[in-house]
């Protein structure tokens, strides 16, 4: 997510703290089912109604939309990377985030990621966090390492170059590539010049109202969720691919990308804690309270004029989105109507 005010080339991938609401829970479908619901019917995006409370009914259900790689990932000298030196000659990877300008459209709207299905349960083992920073430090490198797990095995199957985030969990400011922290509009954001998570220990519990993490983990757990899939979106070439197209085109457009690649960023994340709801205890009544803060965060409840990451009840609804079917396809807002990311 990238701080309000900050130039776009700079922070066009960084974080905000995710804390809207958009969506009620359905206790079922958050508490006990093996698997992701499977959508059948017209739609890809999730439902927004202007009342901050996503449509949660039976004939509105969303059909897996179609998917066809990019007939030919020519990249290049670059396109082929080995992934071991002893596979070097069998099992080349492809490196997404090397392209040629006429290849951004396919990053975006038929990226290899997508074809890559469900998202699978994550064994993940992590520490409950306290306002302690010790604490939240041993949480956040825990739960980052069940990220790097999960994506890693997402770009494998896709056949393409995963490389892990750099951890950037600081308790004095500083400055790095992408400028200097902690910022006054992002509590952590994603710097993709050096890989790099920022996220302050004790500055991310200020910003998200001081919610006590030993109460409610899960908007901590979802802030990294967020960052991390900024991340992912820059490895798959995303992060680079949308910039690229609107780089030399009005505020205008650039607004309405960087809307696309932050939705798109919350239903990852949404996607990820799913894999993790039971191993980390995400209860239907701490999702619903995410979700709750997470719709005021939205462009029309903040107050900001900018208009960068999406309404409340799309910054919700396209979270709960990847909540609720946990499939990478799902979350292709480069492919939906401007309505559905406005």
């Amino acid at each position: 997510m990238r701080p309000r005010g900050s130039n776009p080339l700079a922070f066009g991938v960084l974080g905000v703290l995710a804390l809207a609401f958009a969506a009620v829970v359905v206790i079922a479908g958050l508490a006990g089912e093996e698997e992701a619901e499977v959508p059948a019917g017209p739609g890809t995006a999730p439902v927004a109604t202007g009342s901050a409370v996503p449509r949660q009914t039976g004939d509105t259900e969303i059909t897996t939309p179609d998917f066809t790689p990019p007939e030919k990932l020519d990249l290049g000298s670059l396109g082929g990377v080995a992934v071991t030196p002893v596979a070097a000659k069998r099992n080349l990877a492809v490196d997404l985030r090397y392209m040629r300008r006429s290849d951004t459209a396919a990053r975006l709207k038929r990226n290899p990621l997508y074809g890559t299905g469900l998202m699978r349960r994550t064994t993940c083992r992590a520490p409950r966090p306290s306002a302690q920073p010790r604490d939240m430090l041993s949480y956040l490198n825990a739960v980052t390492d069940c990220l790097e797990r999960a994506w890693s095995a997402k770009f494998s199957q896709a056949g393409a170059v995963f490389l892990p985030a750099r951890k950037v969990y600081w308790s004095r400011p500083g400055r790095g590539p992408c400028g200097t922290y902690p910022d006054k509009s992002a509590s952590a954001y994603y710097c993709p010049f050096n890989r790099g998570m920022y996220i302050g220990l004790s500055h991310v519990i200020e910003q998200s109202g001081d919610v006590d993490p030993a109460r409610n983990h899960v908007p901590y757990l979802t802030v990294l969720a967020h960052e991390y899939a900024h991340h992912v979106q820059n490895m798959a070439g995303i992060g680079g691919a949308w910039w690229w197209e609107v780089s030399s085109k009005s505020r205008t457009a650039q607004d309405s990308h960087s809307r696309r690649h932050e939705l798109q960023a919350q239903c990852l994340a949404g996607a990820f804690v799913r894999t993790v709801r039971e191993p980390l205890g995400v209860t239907a009544a701490r999702w619903q309270e995410v979700l709750r803060t997470e719709f005021g965060r939205g462009d029309d409840q903040n107050g900001n004029p900018r208009r960068d990451h999406g309404s409340g009840d799309h910054y919700a609804a396209w979270l709960h989105q990847g909540w609720k079917y946990a499939r990478i396809a799902y979350c292709n807002t480069w492919s939906v109507g401007p309505s559905d990311v406005s």
